[in-house]
């Protein structure tokens, strides 16, 4: 192992979130380190991904899908590791001694010490030197280094501090917290001072770790900010979602074909040899690791050549817009499938719709039980999430709309995004179209609901196109929080391990709610979310449902409050009832409200009950 390198694993997963490119990460030996861009990473150790021609386009993309590169790191002493790895490097470059204070460039430079371990500060030689967690953005995208002598003297006011001049090599800046708990920086030389705090400056170049300056356009100059490192403004992930459904899900990735392809560095050299002793070494390299014959592989390779393998259907007619609908129709109709599609569903309607029969009699049965009209379990699919860039946001982050958006390839020089696989299983469920027109038609409910647009359409916030707030869209919403806060109960599965679709349109007839798992693992999930779409569990589950959305800790507070969350888009939904992590929701836990459901007669809104049918 190099003294200067270390590994440290990250999860695929991680790579489109808080990991991705762009991003600043501690890792496993406590060292800030910035993950580099695409444009670094080995491509030799990239897979294609194939039969996701229908989700590019919904999600708008024309370029390739590439996965992360995979490695394993030996046990032994040396640290050898076996495939691909993701650059990266250490950031930011300053550090700062937990005795003195005093600031140091890069001190790992100038060092034979192994990465792991501490550098002894050399001007008191008691502390040690760990990295400064401040660093400076830009709305534009950018990230830098703090320049702390500009910050330190930009306001000097005597001749030796306006003469005080910038030296890496030397250990003449002190950063230390004043009497008032304020971070300042100080210069030993010549006594300058300075609050660093939400701090601007202007810089005339784009900056990002690694990479030399390159000059903006259109803009003459750049507003910086210097902020700590684990501001949430420093990177914000761009990534987007969809699911893999026939027919590209019904790929047989056992055919030589699709293994082919998967294997691109296999055809690429063979059609790339020019002599024939070098093709045929080509070719009997691609028969042993693929296990065919020299005729099943000139017949593959026949194949993808005439683009007659399952990867290239004709999507010419699908748009963004059609997403959602598309993976409704699938999740509604029922078809079958082969044992090993990426895409395979049990419809339990019928079963449903017998057991509410049987138990109709019974006491305490909840009206709302009959508003679900279609049950489907859902024992695998295939979420494709594409990292489409990052975002920063500096002091003047008002003035940009939209926000730019950084792509993951900083040169511009590849065609190609990065993305992640995820495999899993999960309940999808509909209500009763009848019913929710009825319920929509009520005045007050419309009202309810446009209040909420209106405040969305005066805030910052941007969603994704299907999550509009109509009145549909917030009570299906509301549902599916508390369905994954029970699920975290009756099934054991943490909240933040789950994630919610919700398909929702009036004009479409779509009022349906996906909760599923999905993992960057083929094997998926055990079972645990299916087992519980058995109509008899599934029951238990929507009573428990509603009776978690009629009542709050929070009341009648959370009941009564005008507004909360972000851009006040929330009403009657808080941490006590129908919020839920972060990461689960697709849609930044707003368009709650559990009056749509619970109503609330004392001000003319009726219970959605009184809308449901036997």
């Amino acid at each position: 192992m190099k003294s200067k390198q270390w590994f440290t694993p990250v999860r695929f997963s991680h790579l489109t979130k808080h990991a991705g490119v762009g991003a600043v990460v501690r890792d496993q030996n406590d060292l800030l380190i910035f993950v580099k861009d695409t444009s670094t990473w080995p491509l030799k150790y990239l897979t294609k991904l194939h039969a996701v021609e229908r989700v590019k386009r919904h999600l708008e993309i024309t370029s390739d899908l590439m996965l992360p590169p995979q490695a394993s790191i030996d046990g032994d002493s040396n640290l050898k590791i076996k495939g691909g790895t993701i650059p990266t490097l250490r950031f930011p470059n300053w550090t700062r001694c937990d005795n003195c204070n005093v600031l140091y460039f890069k001190p790992w430079a100038n060092t034979n010490a192994d990465i792991s371990q501490k550098i002894t500060c050399s001007s008191c030689s008691k502390g040690s030197l760990s990295q400064v967690t401040w660093c400076a953005v830009s709305s534009h995208g950018d990230l830098m280094d703090v320049p702390w002598h500009y910050i330190c003297h930009r306001k000097s006011n005597t001749a030796a501090q306006q003469q005080c001049r910038h030296n890496t090599h030397e250990a003449y800046l002190k950063l230390e917290l004043n009497e008032r708990g304020r971070w300042e920086i100080h210069c030993k030389k010549c006594k300058a001072t300075e609050q660093i705090d939400g701090t601007d400056f202007h810089h005339n170049t784009h900056k990002q770790p690694g990479l030399t300056e390159r000059k903006p356009v259109g803009v003459d100059q750049i507003t910086y900010t210097v902020m700590e490192v684990n501001d949430p403004r420093v990177f914000s992930a761009m990534s987007e979602r969809a699911l893999v459904i026939p027919p590209e899900s019904n790929v047989d990735k056992e055919s030589l074909v699709y293994k082919l392809m998967q294997q691109s560095q296999l055809v690429a050299a063979i059609k790339g040899a020019k002599r024939n002793l070098q093709k045929q070494r080509e070719k009997k390299k691609a028969m042993r690791e693929l296990k065919c014959t020299e005729e099943e592989l000139f017949a593959a390779l026949n194949e993808i050549d005439r683009d007659k393998s399952a990867n290239n259907i004709s999507f010419d007619d699908i748009t963004s817009a059609d997403m959602i609908s598309d993976e409704f129709e699938a999740l509604t109709t029922e078809q079958e499938f082969s044992s090993n599609a990426d895409f395979i569903t049990t419809h339990l309607t019928g079963e449903w719709q017998s057991y509410l029969q049987s138990i109709a009699e019974s006491d305490g049965i909840r009206i709302e039980s009959n508003l679900v009209d279609k049950l489907v379990a859902v024992n695998r699919l295939r979420v494709i999430e594409v990292y489409k860039g990052f975002q920063r946001a500096a002091s003047d982050v008002d003035e940009f709309d939209p926000i730019p958006t950084v792509n993951p390839d900083f040169t511009g020089s590849i065609g190609w995004l990065p993305a992640v696989e995820l495999f899993g299983e999960g309940i999808f469920f509909t209500l009763n179209h009848t019913c929710l027109e009825k319920w929509e038609e009520q005045a007050l409910i419309r009202l309810r609901a446009s209040e909420i647009e209106t405040r969305y359409q005066d805030s910052e916030i941007a969603l994704p196109d299907e999550a509009t707030p109509t009145s549909r869209f917030i009570l299906l919403h509301t549902i599916a929080h508390a369905f994954i806060r029970e699920l975290e109960t009756l099934a054991g599965y943490p909240a933040a391990s789950l994630q919610e679709r919700i398909y929702s349109s009036s004009e479409g007839k779509m009022a349906g709610i996906l909760i599923y798992t999905a993992v960057p693992d083929i094997a998926g999930s055990l079972g645990g979310i299916v087992g519980q779409a058995k109509p008899s569990r599934f029951m238990r589950l929507l009573d428990a449902v509603f009776r978690q959305i009629e009542w709050c800790s929070m009341d009648p507070v959370c009941n009564d409050i005008e507004g909360q969350g972000p851009s006040w888009l929330n009403r009657a939904a808080c941490h006590g009832c129908v919020l839920i992590p972060d990461t689960s929701c697709s849609y930044n836990n707003v368009f709650l409200d559990r009056v749509f459901i619970k109503g609330k007669p004392e001000e003319g809104i009726p219970p959605l009950r009184e809308f449901v049918s036997k």
